[in-house]
């Protein structure tokens, strides 16, 4: 399985942390595509097509994105895509408990991280603080409104499944 993302170090260091659970049966390579999220969509396109990956998924912010144009990419090219509204750090907070009240920005969501971790650096994620919460996490993210739209949202809890 192939994961991208255009994180440049959250996305990737969660994905790197979860793929070395025991749990997790397909082998997952973790890489990073800059740009857009049509940019991520078509890079997991030709890394899966080059290198044989049975499955792709696209992990992308909607920030400040247009969604309809990466999810015709993905549609067009098999990709799977895993939006999160506004940004992956949601998935992260509901590690920690709900979140259901409307997040502005990466910027807030950071904020609404650092009152569950005062630590918190987007640039040193430590997997380990949030093992133990990756199914509660699922739950959660399955009663907010679906993304790209429901803000706060995120599909990331498919590739988890896609993961088991």
């Amino acid at each position: 399985m192939l994961i991208a993302t255009n994180g440049e170090s959250t996305e990737r260091d969660y994905f790197n942390g979860l793929k070395q659970e025991a749990w997790v049966r397909p082998r997952v390579v973790v890489v990073a595509e800059r740009g857009s999220p049509v940019n991520v969509v078509r890079g997991a396109a030709r890394r899966r097509q080059r290198d044989d990956f049975d499955e792709a998924w696209a992990v992308c912010d909607v920030d400040d994105f247009a969604t309809e144009p990466a999810t015709r990419e993905s549609a067009a090219n098999d990709v799977n895509l895993a939006w999160s509204n506004p940004c992956f750090e949601v998935w992260l907070l509901l590690h920690y408990g709900n979140c259901s009240r409307f997040v502005e920005n990466a910027k807030r969501a950071r904020d609404l991280l650092r009152e569950h971790d005062p630590s918190w650096d987007k640039t040193r994620l430590d997997f380990g603080n949030f093992r133990d919460r990756v199914e509660d996490a699922c739950q959660r993210a399955d009663r907010l409104d679906p993304p790209p739209d429901g803000n706060p949202s995120t599909s990331v809890g498919h590739i988890i499944a896609a993961l088991r």
